[in-house]
């Protein structure tokens, strides 16, 4: 009879077996869990350290940069002083205190340096500053470049600029410390730049500042509200007016001639205009400058100083050659009213960094613009009198009346069609009569050079961090 295992004792086996095995997985697992937390809490407490480590380097840092960010605004100051100190620096003399040679220590945190070198163009400082953290002796360097131009655009102001009619500013940007407010056909132009310490307006589409002096404050392209605008120029008036005297052009108004209603019509020689009935009778008591284009120092770059009131004038027949033609620097202190037409016709240059006005127009096409090349390109001359752009007005009105700074202590009339070139800064407020039915155009040209200034005007052309040197600290 075969021999029959008995199982009996197996499910009792099976049993004790069952219940064993749930108490050594929960071991196995708390064995697993207690392996990986040895292995993650090191990292984790590294990670921790090496985050605390980094915070603190970069503390340290951040005080290091703002020291020298200060220091350039330390410069940046040194150089605005005084005129003899910015001259100094644009041709490489070397200041005590701003050749690294002196370690400021007035900021709490670290200490911080300057240097003054000329460049990278003529006419232009750049000026390093290093900062050094007082406690890691971290450094961080930064490197800014600046001009002194007085005059860095067409139209400036120290209190509101009203553009509107037939108004067009070419080549440089409008500045203001008050408001630009733009209308009429003026508005719809998207070019040059407007930059206001206060608000860039526009009463009729399309709209720019719509927010007051709450972000944003620009389009990037054509307006920046509250825009840090340069400080104005302060003109040295008795200078200028000491050279008009010994020049012949203090308060030169036209003597000869006739007078009729304010204005002067018709053609009766140099120097002479004729009234509607023929009647010559004396300018005597007009402020009249009369065909300034035929005077014998028109176009001689001299200053031109008017104590009071200036009506330039001309003859305002059709096609009349005898109008105005002015190339100087006319300082009026009291109003000026453009009264006649232009006819000065001269090559003059273009600003290197005239297409930066165009920015919400440029393209790969040629001419969208007096002078343009292209994209973000222009030419370096430009032709008045015989040369003009896609929907500009004839070659032939492309000529000026008024080549040079012109000041203006009053109130300014644009009364009849006549183009500008150089800066215009007016103190009053600007209107443009209903005679200008075609469009009154202001060319920049940079002519500050040899303008008695006295202060400095500084322009801030780039600003970036740069490594520091090797110079060892004093």
């Amino acid at each position: 009879m075969p021999i029959q295992r008995s199982d009996r004792g197996a499910p009792w086996g099976r049993g004790l077996l069952s219940r064993a095995r749930p108490a050594g997985q929960v071991l196995v697992g708390a064995i697993l869990v207690v392996s990986v937390l040895l292995l993650i809490v090191p990292l984790m407490v590294q990670w921790s350290r090496q985050e605390a480590r980094w915070s603190v380097k970069q503390q340290k840092s951040t005080v290091a940069f703002n020291l020298a960010d200060a220091a350039i605004d330390r410069g940046m100051w040194k150089l605005k002083s005084s005129t003899s100190c910015w001259a100094q620096a644009a041709v490489g003399t070397v200041q005590a205190g701003y050749n690294f040679d002196t370690v400021y220590t007035d900021i709490e945190g670290g200490v911080y340096r300057i240097r003054f070198s000329t460049g990278p163009s003529a006419g232009q400082v750049t000026v390093t500053a290093e900062g050094r953290d007082g406690l890691t002796r971290q450094t961080r360097s930064v490197r800014a470049v600046f001009e002194n131009k007085a005059l860095p655009g067409p139209m400036l102001s120290g209190g509101a600029i009203n553009i509107g009619a037939q108004f067009e500013s070419h080549w440089g940007p409008i500045l203001a410390h008050g408001n630009i407010t733009l209308s009429g056909a003026a508005a719809a132009d998207r070019f040059p730049r407007k930059l206001s310490k206060q608000g860039v307006l526009s009463s009729v589409a399309p709209a720019r500042d719509v927010n007051g002096m709450s972000p944003p404050n620009t389009d990037t392209l054509e307006w920046w509200s509250d825009y840090p605008v340069p400080d104005l120029p302060l003109l040295d008036f008795v200078t200028m007016r000491a050279s008009a005297t010994s020049n012949g052009t203090l308060n030169f108004y036209t003597t000869a001639g006739a007078s009729g209603a304010g204005k002067c019509i018709g053609w009766g020689g140099h120097g002479r205009c004729e009234a509607a009935a023929n009647n010559w009778a004396a300018h005597s008591g007009q402020p009249h400058f009369f065909d300034s284009m035929h005077h014998p120092l028109g176009q001689s770059n001299r200053i031109w100083y008017y104590d009071n009131n200036l009506i330039l004038t001309g003859d305002l027949s059709t096609g009349g050659g005898h109008r105005l033609g002015l190339y100087g620097t006319l300082i009026v202190r009291g109003n000026l009213t453009i009264a006649s037409g232009d006819n000065y016709t001269y090559t003059g240059p273009i600003p290197a960094t005239a297409w930066r006005e165009y920015a919400s127009i440029d393209t790969a096409a040629n001419s969208q613009y007096p002078g343009d090349a292209g994209f973000r390109t222009n030419n370096a001359t430009f032709n008045h009198g015989s040369q003009t752009w896609t929907g500009g007005p004839p070659a032939a009105n492309t000529d000026v009346g008024v080549r040079g700074f012109v000041y203006i202590g009053g109130n300014f009339a644009l009364n009849n069609i006549a183009d500008m070139a150089g800066t215009i800064w007016v103190v009053g407020n600007t209107t443009v009569g209903a005679a200008v039915t075609e469009r009154a155009l202001v060319f920049y040209e940079d002519v500050s050079a040899g303008l008695p200034i006295l202060n400095v005007v500084l322009n801030r052309l780039s600003w970036d961090e740069t490594l520091p040197s090797a110079v060892a600290w004093p």
